[in-house]
């Protein structure tokens, strides 16, 4: 009798172990083999019907959205617009924005930002898009990060660095259609070389006299 107490003791060990061992599969199998994804686990969402709310504080990077579920305003990822015009708290930071642009002046870089604003409003306007955005916050303020993807499949970034009215310079992310933020960043920084060899925006200007 003892004996085949043991046995059975022994078989729900087993049993035990094996189940186990098979929950430790279940949570592992499909875990990604390379480095974590950024933010691997919150999805994209995608904004229907967008479109953009004309306001005065719009300018290249950032802008007001109407949608069904009401208005958000959205700031594009990988990409900086000049700023629109100079007060204290963005001074340093039109003098950054000067000198990536090889050494323009600030009312150069100034109007580099208004002409950045008109460009995205005219493609916002005028053409078809669509919004991704995860809903993360920039910083403290009441903005959204996200991507705007146009019908040739252009994302809004891309649209501005081969214009040559930003920088590469602020968060980035990895992409809905599973592209590597720094695969994208790379395809970004092809895109600004070709912008500054054809001189075009920002890398066109005159640069001051010393």
């Amino acid at each position: 009798m003892k004996r085949r107490s043991n046995g059975a003791r022994f078989l729900w060990a087993l049993l035990w172990v094996l189940l186990a061992l098979l929950q430790a599969w279940e949570h592992y199998r499909d875990k990604p083999k390379s480095t974590k994804k950024p933010e691997a686990d919150v999805h994209f969402v995608t904004l229907v019907h967008p479109q953009l709310v004309d306001e005065a504080g719009n300018d290249g990077d950032s802008f007001k959205i109407a949608h069904e579920g009401g208005e958000n305003v959205l700031r594009l990822y990988f990409v900086d617009c000049p700023e629109k015009r100079e007060y204290a708290l963005v001074k340093n930071r039109l003098k950054d924005q000067a000198g990536y642009f090889g050494g323009l002046s600030i009312p150069q870089t100034i109007k580099i930002g208004l002409e950045a604003k008109t460009f995205t409003e005219q493609l916002l306007h005028e053409r078809h898009f669509t919004i991704q955005t995860r809903w993360e916050r920039v910083y403290d303020s009441a903005r959204s990060y996200a991507l705007v993807f146009f019908d040739d499949g252009e994302e809004l970034s891309e649209k501005l660095v081969k214009a040559g009215m930003c920088r590469i310079h602020t968060k980035g992310t990895w992409m809905p259609d599973g592209r590597r933020e720094y695969d994208f960043e790379n395809h970004l920084r092809d895109l600004e070389h070709a912008a500054r060899a054809a001189q075009r925006g920002a890398w066109g200007k005159p640069k001051p006299i010393e």
